[in-house]
């Protein structure tokens, strides 16, 4: 049978990274390719039924629950059960991590070319500079350049799974409960070396608030206006510290803080809540928001150096 394609016919692009993972199966591509298709291209979201995922596949729900597991535990999907108006489970919400990202960079390779004047000539390191930002799938303001410069850019949905099997080979030289210098056995010299090019491509991001901190309060803001309520400055440049605080990589922790407070936030309430009950919403988002990248690049530049400082400087091998 012969497929009719128009030339405006819905189509799905995926990173080609994706040809290289070899321990996906066939199913669970084909799961996540249909997710992909029903995601939203902002936030990643998808609010498919397992029922329906698995009337197009045509599979059992239980074949579709372990594929979703899979794509889970890969770091390619994130879920979150939803509950009915009963207070029982109603179905899945997914979301897919590395969407966002790929979105923008296809709609970026669409939008037209700027040429510069030539009366303002891009200088070669000016143009260094912008071609290697590092950044990572969250947006920021123009006006913040200082605090793009130290966020870490996710550029393939491989990155994250690197980073969990280090870690977890990391842990394991390490072992449970031993004491700073002492190790269970000591990491193989092909895990130094890889742990060492990972971080100097993507580095943690930096720990000086003075850049991330206007960002943070100004995104909180947003938040709160949104709801109509107003907070004092004060107020707000203290529950901006405590975003910081709670993470290295605040800016994508404020996405699930704002869902947290619009989802529970009553309409006709405009006072600005204390800071007790600002913090029940903070620690709820940081469940939501699980382990951010920025965190567990920090684990293996905080493992690398306890391996330097118990064996020495080994020379990295390429």
């Amino acid at each position: 049978m012969m497929l009719s394609l128009g030339a405006k016919a819905p189509f799905t692009a995926l990173p080609r990274e994706f040809v290289d993972l070899d321990y996906l199966k066939d199913g669970e591509f084909r799961a996540l390719i249909i997710i992909c298709m029903h995601a939203d291209s902002e936030t990643g979201e998808c609010f498919i039924k397992q029922r329906t995922l698995a009337s197009m596949m045509g599979k059992s729900k239980a074949a579709i629950s372990a594929h979703i597991k899979s794509l889970r535990a890969a770091g390619l999907l994130e879920t979150e059960s939803t509950q009915n108006g009963y207070g029982g489970n109603a179905h899945l919400h997914y979301r897919v991590p590395f969407w966002p990202e790929w979105q923008a960079h296809l709609r970026s390779r669409k939008a037209p070319k700027v040429v510069q004047p030539t009366d303002c000539p891009v200088q070669p390191a000016e143009r260094y500079k912008e071609s290697n930002q590092i950044q990572d799938n969250h947006s920021l303001h123009p006006s913040e350049p200082e605090v793009a410069e130290n966020r870490v850019r996710a550029s393939s949905p491989q990155v994250e799974v690197v980073v969990n099997r280090m870690i977890e080979e990391w842990s394991d030289a390490i072992g449970r409960g031993n004491t700073y210098g002492s190790w269970s056995h000591r990491p193989a010299p092909s895990l130094v070396s890889a742990t060492h090019r990972l971080l100097q491509e993507h580095r943690p991001p930096s720990t000086d608030t003075s850049t991330i901190a206007p960002a943070v309060q100004g995104k909180l803001q947003s938040i709160w206006q949104s709801l109509g309520v107003t907070v004092a400055p004060d107020d707000l440049a203290v529950q901006a510290q405590s975003v910081i605080k709670s993470t290295p990589d605040p800016l994508p922790l404020l996405i699930h803080l704002a869902r947290c407070i619009q989802s529970v936030w009553p309409k006709h309430h405009r006072r600005a809540p204390p800071l007790s009950q600002f913090m029940m919403y903070l620690n709820k988002a940081r469940e939501k928001a699980g382990t951010s990248l920025a965190t567990k690049l920090r684990k293996l530049a905080s493992d690398l150096g306890r391996y330097h400082a118990t064996f020495g400087q080994d020379p990295v091998t390429t």
